[in-house]
């Protein structure tokens, strides 16, 4: 193996790594490969579908048995873009003020990948009696795309432990679980006229406000409701429902021939995802005519 470095000196080299989403991230793969280069660690490379991406999964000590056996540490490697003005040093940089480590991804999260993979790198010399797996996933910020992936893939040629620590930045909080997120498009469609002759057209804005009018009635009610996990969310014990973006008309004197709403929706645990579309609908029966899902 490479000579080791120490958890700072690996942060800085990983964020100089510019692992945005929009970007491959097979450079910063292949130096993880090759700082934790031995024969004794398992290695299977996870592509994308389009060859561009990966995950990374490398396993130490005996395979599990059993899932119940030992330990997933496991985090993404992407990072959201640094085009923020406030920046005051190169994002890829790694910089330090007052005790605090600046960089694009610092605390989200190859903060918890430097830790991680050091911690793993001194395992390999360790009789492991259970199994230390790494996974590290692409597009964690732009949809979970590269869990979505791996679960979508995984062809069970490592048994995997049943339990796992995620490092995402928690405050150094212990989070037991998360709400599911389910996003949605809800579409109505008009027919376009001049607005001098409205009679000829037909706005798709407005049955989108009476939606918008049902919905904020149906959030109050949806976030009413609990279940036996709500109370692992004391600050938002129910689901939650968010109307988060809008778009419809091209100009002030075209009558609009669609508008769009983007939803998105948290779920406790054991909530069905699934139905949770038939009963947005159900909900709107009577005003989504013309909606699109």
């Amino acid at each position: 193996m490479n000579k080791p470095l120490t958890d700072v000196e690996l942060l800085r080299r990983l964020v100089a790594f510019d692992s945005t989403s929009c970007y491959s991230n097979r450079p910063i793969v292949e130096f993880i490969l090759d700082y934790v280069d031995d024969a004794r660690v398992r290695v299977i490379q996870n592509e994308s579908n389009e060859n561009d991406k990966m995950n990374l999964l490398l396993a130490i000590g005996p395979n599990a048995p059993n899932e119940n056996e030992g330990l997933i540490l496991s985090g993404h490697m992407d990072v959201v873009p640094a085009n923020e003005p406030e920046w005051r040093t190169d994002p890829f940089t790694l910089a330090e003020a007052e005790e605090t480590y600046i960089g694009r991804g610092t605390s989200d999260m190859k903060g918890f990948l430097a830790l991680a993979i050091n911690r793993f790198r001194t395992c390999i010399n360790k009789k492991l009696t259970k199994p230390l797996v790494l996974l590290l996933t692409f597009d964690e910020e732009v949809g979970l795309l590269g869990a979505q992936h791996f679960v979508k893939t995984w062809q069970n040629e490592i048994m995997l432990p049943q339990s796992a620590i995620i490092g995402e930045p928690t405050s150094l909080r212990i989070v037991r679980m998360h709400k599911g997120h389910l996003t949605m498009r809800l579409m109505t469609r008009g027919l376009p006229a001049h607005s001098s002759l409205p009679h000829l057209g037909s706005s798709a804005i407005e049955p989108m406000a009476r939606i918008i009018t049902a919905l904020a009635g149906f959030r109050e009610t949806f976030e009413a409701e609990r279940n036996d996990y709500s109370a692992f969310f004391p600050d938002t014990a129910g689901p939650t429902f968010n109307m988060g973006t809008i778009e419809g008309g091209s100009a002030i004197n075209v009558i609009p021939d669609r508008c769009t709403l983007g939803l998105g929706v948290r779920l406790l645990p054991e909530m069905d995802h699934e139905a949770f579309p038939w009963r947005l609908e159900k909900e709107l029966s009577e005003q989504a005519v013309g909606i699109e899902y």
